[in-house]
């Protein structure tokens, strides 16, 4: 394979603005799509190499798998190694859990699927995550499991029936792309069936390649399209932003961009001149530690820094490419020479470094996991204005607060975090918000139990979502307070034995051995190696959530700042949420009748229906009436118990618009405002 310095150019072009969009410069607000770049790169250049050696009758698994070992794993592994000591000194226990677990993810190239499942690429601290990027590398890798089994198998039938097959297969691909970006954009954006497609294009360039006809077309069409790739890639650079549906048939726009630059921008070209000057190449050809790089050195800076300007973020960026230049050529370029590392010695210590971190990784999220920083933040709490909030159990945190807390609350707010933006701010007394998010019934029961027995309030809100009586609703997070839970049964005069909601189980044993890990030797080295940030001064918005003394939460910018069109966009993939599979559970009903009888002996009690997103809740009436009904069963109950009822799922009947949702299922505080202003003017 020829070496075309155009190429290094095209890595230039894309890793440039994927640094700048992570580095929060607004003017790139599409610089993600550099991501789509890389991969048809990749398709372009892998493709090319195998087809040549399949030609040539040399083709080899073996030395494939060893090509990818080389390029890919020494310099990755090196930021592992740096990361995870970072990580260990500036991480809070609960971040450090999550950070080990990506560890092990990153190792066995899955991370694409963890961070799936952990979040998503747009949303609420995924600058906070420092392995984050690390889902494209996943995604390739996952690819060329696939992709050379299936030329060596079908190369016999010839180079046209492999061009059509990969045509069919980029297709389905983009169609699920576009249908996924709507339904379910976070599985959507992470997973390989919606990615494979832009892969496949960079493929299907190399297959044109080969054709020696293409190498007939003019100078004249190679400048026109080789300029249209470039003008391409820019307009998604800064058209682009997180409002836009991705990946979906938008990301046409940078990956046939970088097609046609493949394809046409050969040397004779003015694209391909610029490409091939020594800036684009210089900066093509230290991309991949770039990318690498760049990710972990902005979030441990957000963690240090909180906030920084432009001049910071400029420092930043020359560190970014002074460690890339180094890592380059002292980790990448050494690695890829077989005189310098053999075949044995790269395959032997690729299996032992992805061993050893995801032993790390799982060791260190299972030993870490119990460690009660929880108890540490309720304290800085109870003394302080705010505090950060990591990954937290809340449960846990909940538990430690209602311990340590020093006020009386004239008012406790029970529920999921539909409920979290209401605080003093907005009721006028002394309040304690015991919200935890996915909170169910057997949650509000546990939280009671422990509220009661240290406070005394005059009004108790509890938050009444759609998944309350939901017997199949996955809300299993209550079993931290299990023992709260069941002693509280006693209170409410409910057999145990019968409570069961759903499909509930005890914690097992293994689980109940976590709790007994704690005093070894990596929970001793995290303690003193540590110096995490707990306590805020202030209850502004910075790059973390915070929480407040009252228990109310303050959203991190990225999540507090989503326009309208990006809220819009993701609210639908929120109808199911803990409602798929329903089951509607009259045990859950009955426990929770007897909660707020045994809590209005004493106390006032006031229902909260918090609303949905306009969109969302569109979307749930028309397509599922049990929103209705089980709104109406709630008003129903609150009737019958003699308890009043605020608010609605309908953000019509409040009077919330579009603009005041933080996504599809959260209002802010300006909607839960007007849901508690009636209650406050006439208690």
């Amino acid at each position: 394979m020829n070496y075309r310095s155009e190429i290094d150019g095209l890595r230039a072009l894309a890793v440039i603005p994927v640094i700048l969009f992570h580095a929060g410069f607004s003017t790139f607000s599409g610089g993600y799509v550099g991501v789509d770049v890389f991969f048809v790169i990749s398709g372009y250049l892998i493709t090319t190499i195998l087809i040549s050696d399949l030609q040539a009758g040399n083709f080899s698994i073996v030395r494939f798998y060893e090509r990818r070992a080389r390029r890919i794993l020494p310099a990755l592994f090196f930021v592992m190694l740096v990361s995870t000591l970072f990580a260990w000194v500036l991480l809070t226990p609960d971040e450090l859990v999550s950070f080990s677990k990506s560890i092990a993810a990153v190792s066995l190239f899955v991370s694409n699927f963890f961070f799936w499942i952990d979040g998503g690429y747009f949303e609420t601290a995924a600058e906070l995550k420092p392995l984050l990027h690390t889902w494209s590398l996943a995604v390739e890798e996952q690819y060329y499991i696939f992709f050379p089994i299936f030329l060596m198998l079908f190369w016999r039938f010839g180079r046209k029936f492999i061009l059509w097959a990969v045509i069919f297969v980029a297709i389905i691909s983009l169609a699920i792309a576009q249908v996924g970006a709507s339904l379910r954009p976070v599985l959507n954006f992470f997973l390989l069936t919606s990615r494979a497609w832009e892969i496949a294009i960079g493929a299907i360039a190399s297959l044109f390649l080969l054709d020696k006809n293409f190498s007939k077309v003019g100078l004249n069409s190679k400048q026109f399209f080789s300029l249209v790739g470039f003008v391409l890639i820019l307009l998604s650079v800064f058209l682009f932003n997180n409002d836009t549906p991705f990946p979906s048939v938008y990301a046409l726009l940078p990956t046939v961009g970088a097609v046609l630059i493949i394809l046409f921008a050969e040397k004779d070209t003015y694209i391909g001149k610029l490409l091939s000057t020594r800036i684009f190449v210089g900066v093509g050809l230290i991309s991949y530690s770039a990318y690498l790089w760049h990710q972990p050195i902005l979030v441990f800076a957000r963690i240090v820094a909180l906030s920084f300007g432009v001049i910071p973020k400029s420092v930043l960026l020359a560190l970014i490419f002074s460690i890339s230049i180094f890592s380059w050529k002292y980790i990448e370029a050494p690695f890829r020479k077989n005189d310098f590392f053999g075949r044995k010695f790269i395959f032997s210590c690729s299996i032992g470094a992805s061993i050893f971190f995801a032993l790390l990784g799982f060791g260190s999220s299972r030993a870490l996991i119990d460690v009660n920083h929880e108890s540490i933040m309720a304290r800085e709490l109870s003394t302080g204005v705010a505090i950060y909030a990591s990954n937290m159990n809340e449960r846990k945190f909940i538990k430690s607060r209602i311990e340590v807390e020093t006020i009386s609350p004239k008012t406790i707010v029970l529920g999921s975090s539909r409920i979290m933006q209401i605080g003093s701010r907005n009721m006028g007394n002394e309040l304690l918000n015991l919200g935890m998010s996915g909170a169910s019934v057997e949650d509000d029961v546990a939280i009671w139990k422990l509220v009661s027995e240290r406070f005394n309030p005059d009004l108790v809100l509890i938050g009444v979502d759609p998944w309350l009586f939901n017997g199949k609703s996955g809300q299993y997070r209550w079993k931290t307070l299990e023992a709260e839970y069941y002693s509280a049964l006693t209170d409410l005069d409910v057999d145990a034995q019968k409570s069961l909601i759903g499909d509930h189980q005890k914690l097992s044993t293994g689980d109940q051995m976590k709790a007994k890990i704690g005093n070894n030797i990596l929970v001793n080295l995290y303690g003193y190696l540590n110096v995490s940030k707990i306590a805020a001064i202030n209850d502004s918005p910075e790059y973390m959530d915070k929480i407040r003394r009252d228990g109310s939460r303050v959203y991190n910018l990225s999540y507090a700042n989503k326009t309208s069109k990006e809220v819009e966009s993701g609210a639908i993939a929120l109808a199911s949420y803990a409602m798929s599979p329903y089951e509607y559970s009259a045990v859950a009903e009955d426990v929770f009748k007897k909660l707020i009888r045994h809590i209005k002996s004493k106390h006032r009690v006031v229902l909260v229906l918090s609303p949905y997103h306009p969109k969302l809740y569109k979307f749930m009436v028309t397509q599922d009436k049990k929103f209705i009904e089980i709104e109406k069963r709630y008003r129903e109950l609150a009737a019958n118990l003699n308890v009043s009822i605020i608010g609605s799922y309908d953000p019509e009947v409040v009077g919330c618009s579009s603009d005041e949702f933080y996504d599809g299922m959260h209002p802010k505080d300006s909607c839960m405002n007007k849901i508690v202003n009636e209650l406050v003017h006439n208690r």
